[in-house]
């Protein structure tokens, strides 16, 4: 077997965390074996970026990375995408194709959201990954492949044994190793990391340089609940990279909070209840702060009044809530009438 190279983490795969440290390992060790893996975890947890990560650190590297995704593969098309077909083989098939396991020999084959596949399907995915022979649609001989086989899934595929939803002994096939991603929620001590790379990411895309993020806006974002996961986080930065402006994204993540707000609060059997209610008065204080502030266009004084507190308590409370200072929405906002007005902002 040639000599790997260890190769830098891709982007999503950056971090210090315990959480993502463990998936590095884990990732390293799978590729020193042939045997298939499963990745697992949310939407957007960054599953294909460790794929194509445990593909470059195997000894296929120098050879193809394919993927097929079940979720956006029409069940009656999937056969012919995954084991190819013969011309002649249905209405339209012209020339021979040859699928993606042929496509992927020599080479690693992931298989995303396999918790999808028709099971009509799955019993022939299982048959071709016993021996790795296929026969494409239309043909009689059989056709050798040597592949690496990768598959992902957001869905728990055990309660879909449990169901009879998923075949068993197909799920036993895949299952060899498995790595769960975790949620950028279990790697919050990331997410300064990973907004720095996406953000220098975009403005050498974009051609653009924006304003350096300041610290109480990436402690506000490591405190976000991020139900999109490291997908979001990227939609984050790019919006920043174009917009420049920090309480614009604290607006937008403030509606997407108010839309996944689950219908029921975990249950805390550790912490006491006072210390619980202190924590869900403050949640909600912010909130409150933060929708004042945006109905007054970010004018202190006026959101000071509005509250019935002084401006230094409201100061304050900015900054314990995490808020963006005022230098940076200054510097967003649309230009402001330079009469000195109350509609003006502060400094």
């Amino acid at each position: 077997m040639p000599e790997r190279q260890e190769r830098r983490p891709s982007g999503l795969l950056l971090g210090e965390s315990l959480a993502i440290q463990k998936v590095r390992e884990q990732i390293k060790k799978a590729a020193l074996t042939e045997v298939p893996v499963l990745i697992t975890g949310e939407s957007g947890t960054g599953k294909e970026v460790a794929s194509r990560h445990l593909h470059e650190l195997s000894r296929r590297a120098s050879h193809g990375f394919h993927k097929v995704n079940c979720a956006a593969i029409p069940a009656p098309l999937f056969e012919s995408e995954l084991f190819g077909y013969e011309a002649g083989a249905f209405t339209g098939a012209r020339t021979p194709k040859p699928g993606k396991l042929e496509q992927a020999n020599l080479g690693t084959l992931l298989i995303d959201e396999i918790g999808e596949l028709d099971s009509a399907l799955q019993a022939k995915l299982l048959h071709a990954l016993e021996d790795f022979r296929i026969v494409r649609l239309g043909a009689i001989e059989e056709r050798k492949v040597d592949v690496r086989l990768i598959c992902a899934t957001n869905s728990d595929l055990e309660v879909a044994v449990s169901r009879g939803k998923f075949r068993s002994d197909l799920f036993y096939r895949i299952n060899v190793l498995r790595i769960d991603m975790p949620t950028l929620r279990e790697r919050a001590s990331d997410v300064p990391i990973l907004l720095s790379y996406f953000v220098d990411l975009y403005s050498e895309r974009f051609g653009t340089r924006p304003e350096p993020l300041s610290s109480s806006f990436v402690r506000l974002l490591g405190s976000y609940n991020w139900p999109g996961n490291i997908r979001e986080l990227e939609n984050v930065a790019k919006r920043y990279v174009v917009l420049g402006a920090e309480e614009q994204i604290v607006s937008m993540l403030h509606e997407s909070e108010e839309l996944n707000v689950p219908a029921l609060d975990p249950v805390d059997l550790n912490t006491p209840l006072r210390v619980q209610t202190k924590r869900a008065i403050q949640h909600l204080e912010k909130k409150i702060i933060l929708n004042v502030l945006q109905a007054h266009k970010w004018n202190r004084r006026k959101t000071a009044r509005t509250l019935n507190i002084s401006y230094r308590a409201l100061l304050y409370k900015i900054k314990e809530a995490g808020l963006p200072p005022m230098r940076t929405v200054r510097a967003g906002m649309d230009k402001m009438p330079a009469n000195g007005s109350e509609n003006a902002l502060e400094c």
